[in-house]
């Protein structure tokens, strides 16, 4: 199901993340005629409703069962407690109430029983398919969207269907991905789109999975990014969360492995976002979910049983026979307008968006840089045995497979009980371009070639690190390439791994695969988030490897941007 949306953000494609998204029978928007008159009535003169939920009907949702995300009582097989920890949070009386989170996929259907009355009705959609504000999907196999809004915020207790984990929260979709071609300046647009009112921007889509290329971001997109994390949100900022990616499992080579990396991917390794990967009901890494060193934290999907779709999410699916289910499906519900087959980091990251949104109905004052920080520090060492968990110089525990953790929604709220907001100004260093040329050896993976970066700085805390990384190597995907911190945190930035070319779906050849070759660039930036809480101040070093023969390069340049305080 990992399929790859055929469409092209000016040179990169885009990848609709374990969705399904191809042009069928149209679904006229306009057909309910009556309910788009309210809505926009609502828009035009209305507010959020209150909404008013109890944990306490268990069984006020008829699929609630099977949600074992949300409460693994081990009814599928998985590990007690292995879940987002939600039920303590509702309990709280925190449910998303007065939260409103921008789903950005292939549309949201706004009529669907489970979805209707969770609706904004302050900000409006956006369809860059056909420029309308109504954002359901327009084509019978569309599903995505409606299957990430399920997860945030299917409504609870209303006796049908799912629950969201913030089952109070308010949706506003915006539809980009139906697009049969998607400029910067569409992406530009959904970033931006009623971000005065939103509060989580959930975005389930990326750059495309299994290629092992580099995939560099547009500068449009990032504007729109950085313009929501300024004004969102009545100027605390947007909070944007991103899928890390399901490459990671070998894509369609074999041999050498391909495996993809979050940090190949220029947005989900941007500043501004937090990248989400995906563990399954025993708290174990999905083998799809790409490991890096930009990933932010982990949630719960399908994991690794093989037993068909048993342990995927049960979520909202497009009303009817449209979409994922159309009641004829193998193995899932009868109710068409749901499905039990999402899965994905397409599904983790509406499952931390929804908790995000707990946070933020109990806190609304938080800022997006206090939100990912709590996030980051109320994270939890699932999967405690796995040999890559360390603790940074901030004494975070930090893992490529995880980022700090998974997701806990009870965790968060309590440390958020006793979070001082941060003050201090948002800012970064640009410190100076270290141009060494230095040769890396051939095929040798004990010498390698290591640069020494000093950095002085007045920060004395990291918020995030990107690292500008100049080659002319004729060959990347043989590079390992390392970076140091002065608290002596390595992290890795690439690894050895094959490579595929996007457009015929062989074996990339040597010679053609430099730094400029797959981003259009020289320099290619990578982001670091596993040295939160550091202090940046002292020696930096990267080091490189070649992991075969033949192919040869130097380290031309390095910078480094600090974000920090």
């Amino acid at each position: 199901m990992n399929q790859l949306k055929v469409t092209i953000s000016i040179l990169s494609f885009v990848s609709l993340l374990f969705g399904n998204c191809k042009p069928a029978s149209n679904n006229d928007p306009f057909s309910d005629n009556l309910f788009y008159v309210l809505l926009l009535n609502a828009i035009a003169n209305g507010r959020e409703e209150d909404c008013y939920f109890s944990s306490a009907g268990v069984n006020g949702d008829a699929l609630y069962n099977d949600q074992w995300h949300l409460q693994n009582l081990g009814q599928l097989g998985g590990t007690v407690g292995e879940d987002a920890n939600v039920n303590p949070v509702w309990n709280q009386g925190a449910s998303g109430n007065q939260v409103i989170v921008s789903v950005v996929d292939d549309g949201l259907d706004i009529r669907h029983e489970d979805l209707s009355s969770n609706i904004s009705v302050t900000a409006r959609g956006l369809n860059l398919l056909n420029n309308t504000i109504y954002p359901t999907h327009s084509y019978s196999t569309s599903f995505h969207g409606t299957a990430v809004g399920g997860v945030i915020a299917a409504r609870g207790n209303n006796f049908v269907g799912v629950r969201g984990a913030a089952p109070c929260s308010k949706l506003v979709g915006v539809n980009i991905l139906e697009k049969s071609t998607i400029y910067s300046s569409d992406e530009y647009r959904a970033m931006i789109n009623e971000s005065s009112r939103v509060s989580i921007s959930n975005n389930s889509w990326g750059s495309p999975d299994g290629y092992g290329w580099l995939w560099p971001s547009s500068s449009l997109w990032q504007q729109g990014v950085r313009e929501g994390l300024l004004n969102g949100k009545t100027g605390k900022g947007t909070v944007y969360v991103w899928a890390a990616g399901n490459g990671a499992n070998g894509g369609t080579i074999s041999s050498p492995v391909l495996v993809d990396d979050a940090n190949y991917d220029g947005q989900a390794n941007f500043y501004g976002v937090m990248a989400i990967g995906g563990i399954g009901q025993d708290g174990k890494k999905a083998n799809y979910s790409e490991s890096g060193a930009n990933l932010w934290v982990v949630a719960h999907t399908q994991g690794n049983n093989a037993t068909a779709y048993t342990t995927a999410i049960s979520t909202t699916d497009a009303s009817g026979s449209f979409g994922l289910n159309t009641g004829s499906s193998s193995g899932d519900y009868s109710q068409s307008s749901y499905t039990k087959k999402f899965n994905g980091t397409s599904s983790a990251t509406p499952l931390a968006a929804g908790v995000i949104s707990l946070l933020l109905s109990k806190y609304p004052n938080l800022s997006w840089r206090d939100v990912r920080e709590l996030v980051a520090y109320s994270a939890r060492k699932n999967d405690p045995a796995d040999g890559d968990w360390t603790t940074n110089g901030a004494g975070l525990n930090i893992n490529h497979k995880y980022g700090f953790g998974a997701v806990d929604a009870t965790s968060l709220l309590t440390r958020a009980g006793t979070w001082t907001p941060i003050t201090a100004t948002h800012s970064s260093y640009i410190l100076p371009v270290l141009s060494p040329n230095t040769p890396i050896p051939d095929n040798d993976l004990v010498t390698g070639a290591t640069v020494n970066y000093p950095v002085s700085t007045s920060y004395t805390y990291i918020e995030y690190v990107d690292v500008e990384f100049t080659s002319n190597h004729t060959y990347f995907p043989e590079l390992y390439i390392l970076i140091t911190s002065p608290s002596g945190t390595t992290s890795f930035l690439s690894v050895p791994h094959a490579c595929a070319n996007p457009y015929n779906n062989s074996l990339c050849s040597t010679g053609n695969t430099s730094i400029a070759s797959m981003t259009g660039s020289s320099t290619y930036r990578f982001g670091l988030a596993r040295n939160l809480g550091e202090n940046p101040n002292g020696n930096w070093t990267i080091q490189v490897y070649d992991a075969s023969a033949t192919d040869t390069g130097s380290i031309n340049s390095v910078r480094l941007q600090i974000y920090g305080r």
